[in-house]
């Protein structure tokens, strides 16, 4: 779906520092309760999706725990090519949006220690089954990510070793100073960041996007 993703993106500025770093995809987060929360019913919010579009930009919506319709409509109406799953639905939900034809990537929480193939499995077989691509992250409970802490990588590798089929993101804690350990650590073709280029909590910062893009592609 995208080799770089930078999420929870808010500001023009932000838009045109992913586009000139050489990044694929930016995340509009639609969760209330996050940081990074943009209001899909603002005009500022339809231009800022716009623009993403203009520059070349995957616009990935991420939702936590809405309805089906009320994503597709957002989906529809600030302009998305992809939808993001981030909470606790079911996966009758991302049946129906798949149904409508948009693009599924599914997160999958995990533990900080050390995990089974096993688990990862149990968690992510139906999403795989039905079309979605994972996006895996460390469980924040009820934050729903953005905790800027990491996975076990060689736990993910594990796993992803015997699903070379699968197409799955890497998330959680990644930022420019371990990107590059994370991608030689489990393979992970994908990968995702929020905090990880915010300086302070919640804004993003040019220069640290700029490194996390070159770690990641070089």
């Amino acid at each position: 779906m995208f080799r770089t993703k930078i999420c929870g993106v808010r500001l023009e500025q932000d838009l045109r520092a992913v586009e000139r770093s050489g990044g694929d995809a930016i995340g509009l987060n639609f969760f209330p309760n996050s940081v990074r929360y943009v209001d899909p019913k603002c005009e500022a919010t339809q231009r800022l999706s716009r623009l993403a579009n203009e520059l070349g930009l995957l616009r990935v919506g991420v939702f936590v725990n809405e309805s089906a319709e009320a994503i597709a409509a957002i989906a529809a109406t600030v302009g998305l090519d992809a939808i993001q799953l981030h909470g606790d639905e079911p996966i009758e939900l991302a049946e129906a949006l798949r149904s409508m034809g948009w693009p599924v990537l599914r997160a999958i929480k995990l533990p900080r220690d050390a995990f089974a193939p096993e688990l990862m499995e149990e968690r992510s077989a139906a999403w795989v089954a039905i079309g979605c691509q994972l996006l895996l992250d460390v469980d924040a409970g009820s934050a729903h990510g953005g905790s800027g802490k990491t996975l076990d990588w060689p736990s993910v590798d594990s796993w992803a070793h015997n699903h070379p089929s699968v197409g799955w993101t890497l998330a959680g804690g990644l930022k420019p100073e371990n990107v590059r350990q994370a991608i030689d650590a489990t393979g992970a073709v994908s990968v995702d960041t929020a905090s990880g280029v915010e300086c302070p909590r919640g804004v993003k910062n040019e220069s640290r996007i700029k490194a996390f893009i070159a770690a990641a592609t070089g």
